[in-house]
């Protein structure tokens, strides 16, 4: 009967945490990135003096092979990269990932023409309190 083994739970593949609003003021958060993913950007026919494209974005961890922790998060549209969180919102997305045990995140992102190239900025959801696990 020794050792007990400690079950968790399965891992929920993808956990969304709000819907799509087409306010520009609810999409304060700035990420990293975005001048080396121009390519990201044309794939999805973004262009530069385009209106502002209101979208459904997926937060994928990226795992330190070192460490094996998640060391930083992309944020995907359609399978492309437009960029990356900075902190705290990055802590907060972590956090997020660990308490509620998914995968990945699902979360609004507003992809917007700037002076200094196409730039994607996250909903203020990774602000608010967390969502309930299923």
């Amino acid at each position: 009967m020794w050792p007990f083994r400690k079950r968790t739970a399965p891992r929920i593949e993808s956990v969304r945490l709000a819907e799509v609003t087409t306010s520009e003021s609810d999409y304060p958060m700035l990420t990293v990135g975005q001048s080396r993913l121009g390519d990201s950007f044309a794939a999805l026919g973004f262009e530069a003096e385009a209106e502002p494209r209101f979208a459904l974005a997926t937060l994928v961890p990226i795992i330190d092979p070192g460490m094996k922790k998640v060391a930083d998060l992309e944020i995907r549209v359609d399978g492309h990269v437009v960029g990356y969180l900075r902190p705290p919102a990055l802590d907060t997305a972590i956090a997020l990932l660990d308490s509620i045990r998914a995968e990945s995140l699902e979360v609004p992102v507003v992809l917007m023409s700037t002076p200094a190239g196409p730039e994607a900025r996250v909903h203020a959801c990774l602000t608010g309190p967390p969502p309930q696990a299923g």
